[in-house]
């Protein structure tokens, strides 16, 4: 229990140094509040995203908070990620690498079914609860291009951005035989900065540009969620039993929209390099502290997953989020109703195989679909891909946990006007425990 205890305080540590964008550099993230982040940890990103439906004993799922209540051991998952992305538009084109931490989560049942064993008898209620922190979205784009008018000459223009929200959660679920319910509280914040530069180029003694925009935000987060489990084969749902169940997983997740407070600073200015030494600045506009308002948008998902005894599972996912509704005061933006549909699974031909290794690995799959909330000359943005992954099992603590490994190829574009390929390595490693909240007998 110590050595989770430490890693999740050493994780904790490193992931408010390393939670940033890496070397990324999407154009897409200069709209709206930049590049949504894949949601879910990395198990469920690689089946395509089962957000709504998907549980088991020994995996997390924030995604829908009732799940937690199906965990039969302490669970600590942590995620990183790296892609490689080509972008292309009818002019140019361009090769880049990026790579972050993606989130840490920690989850453990309040009952732990160990107990079940020693005293002989048989849980009905659970209560599950667990702590995370991930991304929402991304902003990090670097662009210039040279333009040129005939009383001025040539000039480039410039825009850089930097930043991304983040949401802090704790969960809790209550589970009653095959029906349970959940509820993620937390804390939505962030810090966006944009910047606009206009350096000319052939005028020498022109004044160059700089025009600058930021805000943090923070405001309440909360989402809930409710599971049931129909078993065909047994109605049992004591799970340290053997037997090997056959069962539909129904999920439904919802939020209403939820407010933020912003704080923002802006600055316009004018400089002169007169000399190597010496800057001339004219500060045409600086306000701080200036206080706003925000809404995020609500949301809708529902999704049904498919358990055969302990050796393959797949399942269906819809989420609707109504990003009409969102605001932003320090950063007007008029976003789109989204929808998202994934298919995916897993198949593990053995898992309780001795001899064979590769019998007890999860082989992972899935297909999403997407829209993006952003527009681009009037334009969607779609969002397409294909997953894979692969469930390692190993020994921790003497505990069997997974390493979860994984790529997607995707695809999202604006008819003509910009594409990106790319391809994401996935890494997520997902320790367990069964030995917290065991009550101790001695004779």
């Amino acid at each position: 229990m110590l050595r989770i205890l430490h890693t999740v305080l050493f994780t904790s540590i490193l992931s408010l140094m390393l939670m940033a964008q890496g070397d990324l550099n999407s154009p897409f993230s200069r709209f709206g509040i930049g590049d949504l982040n894949d949601r879910g940890f990395m198990h469920l990103r690689q089946m395509g995203g089962l957000l709504s439906s998907y549980q088991d004993n020994y995996h997390l799922n924030f995604e829908n908070p009732a799940s937690l209540a199906f965990l039969s051991a302490t669970a600590f998952d942590v995620g990183l990620e790296m892609q490689y992305a080509q972008l292309e538009d009818p002019e140019n084109m361009s090769n880049q690498w990026s790579g972050n931490l993606s989130y840490i989560g920690f989850g453990f049942p309040l009952r732990n079914p160990v107990n079940q064993v020693f005293s002989n008898e048989r849980y009905d209620f659970n209560w599950g609860m667990g702590f995370a922190i991930t991304p929402v979205s991304t902003i990090a784009y670097e662009i210039t291009k040279e333009d040129e008018l005939p009383e001025i000459g040539r000039f480039n223009r410039s825009f850089t951005g930097e930043g991304g929200f983040y949401k802090a959660i704790w969960g809790n679920a209550l589970r009653y035989k095959q029906f349970s319910g959940g509820l993620n509280l937390g804390m939505l914040f962030g810090k966006d900065s944009y910047t606009r530069n206009v350096d000319f180029i052939d005028e020498i003694s022109a004044y160059d540009n700089a025009f600058t925009r930021s805000y943090t935000a923070r405001g309440f987060y909360w989402d809930a969620g409710v599971m049931y489990n129909l078993y065909l084969n047994n109605t049992s749902t004591d799970n340290t039993s053997r037997y090997e169940p056959k069962y539909f997983t129904f999920g439904l997740t919802a939020k209403s929209n939820t407010g933020f407070s912003t704080e923002s600073d802006v600055s316009d200015i004018n400089f002169l390099v007169a000399t190597s030494t010496n800057v001339i600045v004219d500060t045409l506009n600086f306000s701080s502290g200036i206080k706003g308002n925000g809404v995020m948008p609500g949301e809708l998902g529902f999704g049904m997953t498919y358990h055969h005894k302990n050796k393959f599972a797949i399942g269906v996912d819809y989420k609707r989020v109504f990003w009409s509704n969102y605001e932003n005061d320090a950063n007007p933006e008029s976003l789109d109703n989204t929808s998202r549909f994934a298919l995916g699974g897993y198949y593990r031909p053995d898992y309780n195989s001795i001899n064979s290794f590769f019998s007890r690995i999860y082989y992972r799959f899935g297909f999403f679909m997407e829209q993006d909330p952003r527009q681009i000359e009037n334009k969607s943005i779609d969002n397409y891909g294909l997953n894979l992954g692969f469930g390692l099992p190993f020994t921790w603590q003497r505990k069997i946990s997974h390493m979860n490994l994984g790529v997607s190829l995707g695809k999202r574009s604006i008819d003509d006007i910009l594409s990106e390929t790319y391809v994401k390595m996935t890494l997520g490693f997902t320790f367990n425990d069964s030995d917290w909240f065991i009550k101790r007998k001695y004779n």
